[in-house]
């Protein structure tokens, strides 16, 4: 069992130590192999320790390149955000401290601080809220978002965003047409602009930038 388990961390370990060693590998004889692979097996029963080092050192280059991952997703969310028009900015769009915000206008959470997010942008102007529209409930979500972002065309993104997000109960479809209809928003026209490319691209690139 011990030479069945350590055959393939010995070989891991050469290609660890020493990457030329895959093409060295294929000019050596059948016996020649077999010669490196027992003084091999025989220094890891002796020094254990080597296959513990080389996990240790695995993991802290996982974790380094998690790391490097993260925080080129986080740049990458921040020249979005910036990039972004300022219809989905609450507060000063030039403001210094960005709050990003992934929502949805399902989610309980997201209307419970609804409220203390607008006050934060209205006690502090140093402070601006960018809301990323991210629907992860249901079809009803993926239809409130299309909506608010269609409503930008008529320039209502943030009043039909602030209906939306402080209406009581279930938002169905139905709800969410009535309630556009509420902030003035011409119906027909938003209907249409639902059904722009761009609306569904903008929530396709939301997702990525979640999942990242």
């Amino acid at each position: 069992m011990r030479s069945s388990w350590l055959g393939p961390w010995m070989a891991a370990l050469l290609l660890f130590a020493a990457p030329g060693m895959a093409g060295a590998e294929e000019a050596l004889t059948p016996e020649q192999k077999q010669a490196v692979e027992q003084t091999v097996r025989e220094y890891l029963v002796s020094h254990p320790e080597v296959i513990r080092d080389a996990l240790v050192e695995l993991q802290r280059r996982q974790q380094q390149a998690e790391q490097t991952a993260r925080q080129g997703a986080i740049a990458e969310l921040h020249d979005y955000v910036d990039s972004l028009p300022s219809d989905y900015v609450k507060g000063d769009a030039k403001a210094e401290t960005a709050v990003i915000e992934f929502f949805d206008y399902r989610c309980p959470y997201c209307k419970a601080v609804a409220p203390r997010v607008d006050e934060v942008v209205a006690e502090d102007s140093a402070v601006r809220v960018v809301l990323i529209e991210f629907p992860i409930l249901g079809e009803e979500s993926v239809f409130a978002s299309r909506a608010a972002i269609a409503a930008r065309v008529q320039g209502k993104y943030l009043a039909l965003h602030d209906a939306m997000m402080s209406h009581k109960g279930s938002l169905d479809q139905a709800t969410v047409l009535e309630i556009a209809k509420d902030v003035e928003i011409d119906i027909e026209k938003l209907k249409a602009d639902m059904n722009a490319p761009e609306v569904d691209a903008l929530i396709r690139r939301h997702h990525e930038l979640a999942d990242r």
